[in-house]
């Protein structure tokens, strides 16, 4: 008899005689502690896990120092060029002539349905440094950020560049993802993809050392938007 016969039939045998705890248990009552939803402390929340996260997240007052925060994000990365979602899709009013007065281009990817065509795509994209998407919704206790996929919202702009930036409304923030999912009950029907991003990516595989952005950006910046 081999070794793995004669093990397996040590486990048959031990089933006819096993005797199996009860599954009834004397469980105290379960208390649900729900989670606060004022605007401010979910901001607060939020702001506090990013930072943990290595994330940089701004509260600008208006739309206008909003603007020229993800200006400025952009120069510093040293780049003239972003990849983007569509202007309809991104919920900062201006952004996209502000691109315009200060030269700085603007690149929005669709890529093919047809699976040939979408590999050699992806094979030849060069995505720029920094890339700008809106965001579903922002979970509060995570500092985590909910994309939805569409043919408007490229997965490549927050997923290729060094840099992303993600334009979120307060509104749109969370407790948890609990709240979130009872919000949008049917939200994994609503496109092929949808991502939650909590920071950037981390590793070590290597003698230990912990590297962020191997897989997607190295530099995550969260601007809250007051509308």
């Amino acid at each position: 008899m081999t070794t793995r016969v004669h093990f397996l039939s040590r486990i048959r045998d031990s089933l006819k005689s096993a005797n199996l705890p009860s599954s009834q248990f004397d469980l105290p009552p379960r208390s649900v502690v729900r989670p606060s939803t004022d605007s401010a402390t979910l901001a607060e929340s939020f702001a506090r896990e990013l930072t943990a996260l290595a994330c940089e997240v701004y509260q600008p007052n208006d739309d206008e120092e909003a603007i020229e925060i993800v200006l400025k994000i952009i120069k510093d990365a040293k780049s003239n060029e972003v990849l983007t979602w569509d202007d309809s899709e991104l919920p900062l009013r201006g952004i996209s002539e502000a691109l315009t007065r200060v030269g700085i281009k603007r690149s929005n990817i669709n890529l093919s349905n047809e699976v040939t065509k979408r590999k050699t795509q992806t094979l030849e994209l060069d995505a720029p440094l920094v890339g700008i998407t809106g965001a579903l919704a922002g979970l509060a206790d995570t500092g985590s950020l909910a994309l939805l996929s569409a043919p408007t919202r490229s997965r490549a702009a927050s997923l290729t560049p060094l840099t992303h930036i993600a334009l979120l409304r307060v509104r749109d923030l969370y407790p948890d993802m609990a709240s979130f999912l009872v919000t949008h009950p049917n939200i994994t029907q609503d496109s092929s993809n949808l991502i939650f991003i909590t920071g950037p990516s981390r590793t070590a595989d290597i003698e230990f050392t912990l590297v962020r952005g191997v897989h997607g950006p190295k530099f995550i910046h969260v601007v809250l938007l007051k509308e």
